[in-house]
């Protein structure tokens, strides 16, 4: 509770008990109230852990989910439709089933005995990574408004500008004229820091600058903008190589689709970068390989690697098992004595867990994440689902380009948004297209008043 004023005693209770009604007015009231709650929460879970001494203040997470279920199931004879189909169901239905496959593999390599109860740990990591499927699904079969896609936008927003203000309430304070190697222990009251955080901010923070470049309303334009700059300004100074291929990738291709003056912002930066960025920001870059060689954190990435690729080798189909790295003595080739716990490539720590099969399930679900962004472009009249449809495609290459030297797309407070951001363009594409004549059929003039009537009047109510 970092304000400064000395409230977390006063605090703390407050948001247990906040957390509590919001999962009670989820239960018998509206769904969206623990959508919000939980979509607000997720990249903010060090927050959460001020009530773990709270009754069941361990398991918010748990309830809220629970809560949303039961909910989603006593108001099934309110929808249309219990449940909507989506171009998801099949690969999540067998990255759940090979995932599940995947924690009783990994207890026979290392000899674990295999348990199905919650409280072992392999069972407990695989809940987690459902999460964000689970969410996706409330998601898209319980938004009913437009309006509901806008306020998730909103609480997104929200939880990065505390992930900003914290970042930069302790960077101010910094020398950061030249780099050093203390940067990247930088504290921060958050459960993101460092690369993490950088990854984080680098794949969310293009939809500011997607919805910038498409939205008319001057005042918004202004909120996007300024937390736009707040976000990438952290993301110069968190110092993650990372976060820096992640942003510039998604800028990128922002500029190549949208705005030629991103990209020729973006063509000389790559030219010119030794001129227009920060000394200490030109040092870390410039200190990736020099005359000597890679530096040290490159070549420790080097050795990780090499590890992997024989453990690879060694079970290329199944893999050693799902989240089996935990279990590991990962070294870097002897530069250190220091173990880690990730192979810093969430490629490589994939394949070694789920082998060649859990990759390509997992990079066809960002594939079709990227189509569903296109596809909301390509259909939609409206310039907040045209913003959102292009920043989902860039938030997926901003995501995939961030996990070449690292390992952040298997945690849930990472990579929650992505699946919330999809679950909204999902539900817009699912308004849209059940109104859209079918483009081989010849509509009469009396099919085309039918069909734009219930169109025109949703667009004056809701939208």
């Amino acid at each position: 509770m970092e304000f400064g004023w000395g409230l977390t005693n006063i605090l703390t209770p407050a948001l247990y008990a906040g957390c509590m009604l919001a999962i009670l007015l989820t239960l018998f009231y509206r769904i969206e109230i623990g959508i919000y709650v939980f979509v607000f929460f997720l990249p903010l879970q060090n927050i959460l852990d001020y009530v773990i001494d709270f009754p069941l203040g361990k398991d918010i997470n748990d309830l809220l989910i629970l809560s949303m279920l039961i909910r989603w199931i006593l108001d099934r004879n309110k929808n249309s439709s219990f449940f909507h189909r989506t171009p998801f169901d099949i690969p999540l239905m067998l990255l759940t089933a090979w995932t599940f496959i995947s924690v009783w593999h990994g207890a026979q390599y290392i000899g674990a005995p295999i348990s199905l109860l919650p409280i072992d740990p392999r069972i407990m990591a695989w809940k987690n990574y459902l999460i964000p499927f689970i969410l996706f699904y409330i998601m898209v079969n319980n938004l009913k408004r437009p309006l509901q896609i806008k306020i998730c936008v909103m609480v997104m927003l929200g939880s990065i500008l505390i992930l900003d203000r914290n970042f930069y309430n302790i960077i101010k304070y910094v020398d950061t004229s030249h780099y050093s190697e203390s940067f990247q222990h930088l504290g921060t009251p958050s459960s993101l820091s460092g690369n993490f955080l950088a990854v984080f901010l680098a794949s969310y923070s293009v939809f500011l600058i997607t919805l910038f470049l498409y939205d008319k309303n001057v005042l918004r334009k202004i909120v996007y903008a300024g937390l736009g700059g707040l976000s990438y300004y952290c993301i110069m100074f968190l110092f993650s190589r990372s976060g820096y291929l992640a942003a510039f990738s998604s800028w990128a291709f922002i500029g190549l689709v949208k705005n030629r003056k991103i990209l020729l912002v973006v063509i000389l930066v790559t030219f010119f970068w030794q001129s227009v960025l920060p000394l200490s920001v030109r040092e870390r870059i410039e200190m990736t390989k020099t005359e000597d060689g890679y530096d040290g954190t490159t070549l420790e990435r080097l050795g990780m690697w090499q590890q992997a690729k024989m453990m690879i080798a060694e079970n290329p189909i199944m893999g050693a098992g799902f989240d089996i790295t935990r279990q590991l003595t990962i070294t870097d080739g002897g530069l250190t004595q220091y173990t880690w716990q990730s192979f810093h490539n969430n490629y490589l720590q994939t394949t070694v867990e789920m082998g060649y099969i859990g990759l390509a399930l997992v990079l066809s679900l960002f594939l079709l994440g990227a189509y569903c962004g296109w596809r909301l472009t390509k259909i939609s009249g409206d310039a907040f689902e045209k913003g959102l449809g292009v920043g989902m495609i860039g938030c997926t290459i901003a995501t995939l380009a961030g996990n070449f030297a690292g390992s952040y797309w298997h945690f849930f407070n990472i990579i929650g948004f992505y699946w919330v951001a999809l679950a909204l363009v999902v539900k817009s594409i699912q308004w849209i297209e059940p109104n859209e004549p079918k483009p081989t059929e010849r509509v009469s003039k009396v099919q085309v008043d039918r069909f734009l009537l219930p169109y025109v009047q949703t667009t004056e109510t809701e939208r």
